[in-house]
């Protein structure tokens, strides 16, 4: 049963959808470029620094590159090795590990894992393709199990390796778990310090904090240290959008029913700002998960009744948060975004859905165990009889265990959960729980783009399509992140201005694209799409006089950039310029007949720390902007030499990675011994 929803993820199909791209042969043989610290191929399309998302990217690449170059596993195998199947496993054997810290009884733990994996939140994370915000969904009540149970210094590592790659694959919901164990350790203040002496407070503070930061600090370092260096903020770097009081506000969709009831505000269509109406049937889940606390009295361990009152925090607070801006005091969200560190990563409040998720998979469980057990101790039978022989007189009686109250509670509770997520069993789910094929006008264009060895962009008006071709070589710019504007007509306006010819010639944009919108997720009217604004756009852009058509690709519009630049380029006349392209972050530059002052241009986007260099003749400058866009450099001297183009931050990413592998080293070898040890004991 609860393969059901996922059936689609165990099939050979390639799995598309929300924020899970296509991958072309192509991107996959680059996509170790995706580990350096500059990005020239996503993004903007005229590439940005990558250390904010690295922490992900890295282990895309590595993993991807190992099973698809090195192994030659086919991606429509790879995606499921190394995403897909990990949700699901780790979802329902996470919340499964959690649950057998408080109940030796097989049925509830597998209960708690469905619940976890299967409820409304995790349903639309997955189909929506946030491949990282499941994964670290997937390992957060094992991340906070872990933490919970840290007694002695292999514990205590054990937990810092979960919680760092928790965070490989999204700090965000590393954050959430974190907090949860904010809300244990003050639930359990007393236990935890008060009642301890001095000796033994530092211990647990070394054992649950210190021991396991060290461990992420370590094994992370390969995007700490470059962060720290160069002073950036990974979330203040996408500028207002995602930090401010409005972005908040905008995202706050769901409203406290729907959170305390963990119903995704989204369900079950997964369209991104619309809301669906409450449905009251999510209402008997809190009914169903603060019951427990009617339990509570009857329970003699108290280590059990101190869990019960954390689990009914967590969810508490996972409710009021996941509400984001929303009331009751919504104004308590925008104060902690504002002032508490961390909280600015969370303008999409509905990430604080996982502690709900957490608290209800334990929760419930507990419920239902001890309703089953009061319906037991009370009724031994359902007694069913029937009218039998009426001309004797007589009647006919079953008395059938299968028919006891306490088992027909157990199965009302069961289809309860499974008629709450019937749109999954009756594969009503879109994203990634449906199969897609590529549109064959997109295999023509791939083909078309691919061939060509030489540098140049595509620009997409108004955004890339999904299937849509990019590589390093070829990147693709969206229109409305290049422009900064999501209005089709500013967009299609300032496309049409005369200024806009050289811009895009000097951002080596060869072809303008319109794309076809098989999926229906661009030129959209009141969130459907609209093909008289796919018609409008096209027509619009064969006035532009230009730019050329050029037809053989059915729907997808193609016209071709008269004149475009090279990556690298210079107004000068005389001066020859042979590059080689090495990574991402460095080029090998060859100039004739330079001049003294002569200008390089580089199309990329500008950051003062790429620099050119040459050691023999004494050179070194940083990046000068230019045209507001771009980077260019000034050359030293007359004649023939060689420049090498880099970007700083590698150094420290380089760095970083030599403190991350030797650590990992370092930490397996101090786990095996002492696991060996215990073992030897053992």
């Amino acid at each position: 049963m609860i393969q059901i929803p996922f059936q689609q993820w165990f099939t050979f199909h390639h799995l598309i959808g929300g924020d899970w791209r296509f991958f072309w042969p192509e991107n996959l043989k680059e996509i170790l470029s995706y580990s350096f610290a500059w990005d020239s191929s996503l993004n903007t399309g005229i590439g940005r620094d990558n250390l904010s998302t690295l922490w992900l990217n890295s282990y895309v690449a590595y993993l991807s590159n190992f099973l698809t170059q090195i192994l030659h596993t086919p991606w429509n195998i790879a995606e499921k090795l190394i995403f897909f199947w990990p949700i699901v496993f780790i979802s329902f054997f996470s919340a499964f590990f959690i649950s057998r810290m408080f109940f030796r009884n097989i049925f509830l733990n597998i209960l708690s894992g469905f619940i976890y994996l299967t409820n409304s939140y995790a349903l639309m994370i997955f189909s929506g393709g946030q491949v990282g915000v499941a994964l670290a969904y997937s390992l957060a009540p094992l991340a906070l199990a872990r933490f919970i149970k840290i007694t002695d210094l292999k514990l205590s590592i054990i937990a810092g390796l979960v919680l760092a790659l928790q965070i490989l694959f999204d700090p965000r919901i590393a954050y959430v778990t974190f907090s949860a164990l904010g809300i244990y350790f003050l639930s359990n203040l007393k236990q935890l310090v008060i009642d301890k002496d001095l000796k033994e407070i530092v211990v647990n503070i070394s054992y649950i904090f210190i021991i396991p930061f060290a461990v992420f600090g370590l094994l992370h370092a390969f995007w700490i240290l470059p962060l720290l260096i160069f002073h950036q903020d990974p979330v203040r770097s996408f500028g207002a959008v995602y930090t401010s009081a409005e972005a908040v506000k905008f995202f706050s969709f769901a409203k406290f029913e729907n959170t305390i009831s963990l119903l995704h505000p989204n369900w079950p269509e997964n369209i991104f700002g619309k809301v669906g109406f409450m449905k009251p049937e999510f209402l008997v889940l809190p009914i169903l998960a603060y019951s427990s606390l009617f339990f509570i009295s009857k329970i003699k361990n108290l280590q059990e009744k101190e869990y019960i009152i954390f689990f009914t925090l967590l969810g508490l607070a996972g409710a009021f948060l996941a509400k984001g801006a929303n009331e009751p005091f919504g104004g308590v969200y925008l104060w902690m975004f504002d002032n508490i560190p961390g909280f600015i990563m969370f303008r999409d409040p509905t990430k604080w859905y996982t502690l709900v998720a957490i608290s209800y998979s334990v929760l419930i469980p507990f419920t239902v165990w001890k309703t089953y057990e009061w319906l037991r101790s009370r009724s031994k039978f359902l007694i069913f009889n029937f009218p039998f022989g009426l001309a004797q007189g007589g009647q006919f009686s079953i008395k059938s265990k299968i028919f006891n109250v306490s088992n027909l509670f157990l199965l009302a509770v069961v289809f309860y959960l499974l008629f709450l997520i019937r749109p999954a069993l009756l594969g009503q789910l879109t994203g990634t729980f449906k199969s897609k094929e590529i549109p064959k006008e997109y295999i023509s264009l791939e083909k078309y783009i691919s061939k060509d060895s030489f540098f140049y962009r595509t620009f997409w008006v108004p955004k890339t399509q999904r299937f849509g071709f990019y590589s390093s070589l070829h990147p693709a710019i969206p229109a409305q992140d290049f422009i900064k504007e999501a209005n089709y007509s500013q967009i299609l306006k300032n496309l049409r201005m005369t200024e806009m010819e050289m811009i895009l010639q000097e951002s080596s944009v060869k072809y303008v694209i319109i794309p076809y919108d098989s999926e229906g997720e661009i030129f959209l009217k009141d969130r459907k799409y609209d093909r008289t604004l796919y018609d409008r756009t096209v027509g619009n852009v064969k006035k532009i006089k230009w730019l050329k058509e050029i037809g053989g690709f059915g729907k997808i519009a193609v016209f071709e950039m008269p004149n475009s630049r090279d990556h690298f380029w210079s107004s000068s006349a005389t001066l020859g310029i042979n590059y080689k392209y090495i990574n991402p972050t460095k080029y090998e530059i060859i100039v004739k007949n330079a001049k003294k002052s002569d200008v390089i241009v580089f199309s990329e986007s500008f950051d003062k720390n790429w620099i050119a260099r040459n050691e023999s003749i004494k050179y070194k400058v940083s990046s000068i902007k230019y045209h507001e866009l771009f980077n260019s450099f000034v050359l030293p001297q007359n004649g023939d030499y060689s420049l090498t183009v880099y970007y700083t931050p590698q150094d420290w990413v380089n760095v970083g990675l030599w403190v991350s592998g030797l650590s990992l080293l370092t930490i397996s070898s101090i786990s095996s011994i002492l696991f060996g040890f215990k073992l030897r004991k053992w």
